[in-house]
């Protein structure tokens, strides 16, 4: 059994045990942690190139956020996402929320191409970003325990810089340090689609899947006979996260 459903088991067991009847949302604070893993849907992280590197013809593949990190990969379990909620209700189906969230994600190094016909390897730094965002959940049966809800949301991610290797193993040549991304801010949009569960009037516990799009970063100044290669970086994600939170 995968660890997402694993999770998604977790919380109707919960939910079956659960009493109907709860207050509204309406004047009401939220505070909640969340943690879960996440996953890369789709995005280009190296574009295709063909070009020159260690003064012999490169032919560099495209490969996605996918292929390249670590929770892409096949029998990958993702990579762990925390992030802080606050909410506060407006109405008594409403809440306008702010989220602050981490992640980081490794490269363990891929081919992507040839140098004169030999394999050529990219190795990228660790992905790592702060994220902050601001959206409005909208509830169905809000004043039950067990609440659904969608959110639209939008933000901004602060992404440190990434830094690119290549290496021809065949032909003994590498370089390193080739500022692919620079240390950017970048702007996010998405939806969230989950539910919570009361345990008491104050206390709930959720489960929630997360749809995110992210803005390209910015370029660095790539190697000469790459030009091209970082011309991309746009990046579709699917957080999967469980929540525990307080209402007061």
């Amino acid at each position: 059994m995968s660890k997402r459903s694993a999770l998604f088991l977790v919380a109707l067991a919960l939910a079956a045990a659960v009493p109907a009847g709860a207050e509204g949302l309406e004047g009401r604070f939220t505070l909640a942690v969340q943690g879960g893993l996440d996953s890369e849907i789709s995005g280009t992280v190296l574009s295709p190139v063909n070009g020159t590197l260690f003064e012999l013809p490169v032919v560099i593949d495209q490969r996605s956020w996918r292929e390249t990190f670590e929770p892409g990969r096949p029998g990958g379990p993702g990579q762990m996402r925390a992030q802080i909620l606050l909410g506060y209700g407006v109405t008594q189906s409403g809440e306008i929320i702010a989220r602050g969230s981490y992640y980081q994600m490794e490269s363990p190094g891929i081919q992507v191409g040839t140098v004169a016909g030999d394999p050529l390897f990219a190795f990228l730094d660790p992905y790592e970003e702060w994220g902050v965002e601001i959206g409005y959940r909208f509830y169905l049966s809000s004043q039950a325990r067990m609440k659904s809800y969608v959110a639209p949301v939008a933000g901004a991610r602060f992404l440190d810089r990434v830094l690119l290797g290549l290496q021809a193993p065949d032909r003994g040549s590498s370089i390193s340090n080739i500022p692919h991304f620079k240390a950017s801010t970048v702007a996010t949009f998405g939806v969230d689609l989950g539910f919570s569960i009361d345990l008491t009037d104050s206390f709930y516990l959720g489960l929630e899947a997360l749809l995110r799009y992210q803005t390209r970063p910015v370029a660095g100044t790539t190697a000469p006979g790459l030009n091209g290669i970082n011309d991309d970086g746009t990046r579709w994600s699917a957080p999967v996260v469980l929540t525990v939170g307080v209402r007061f």
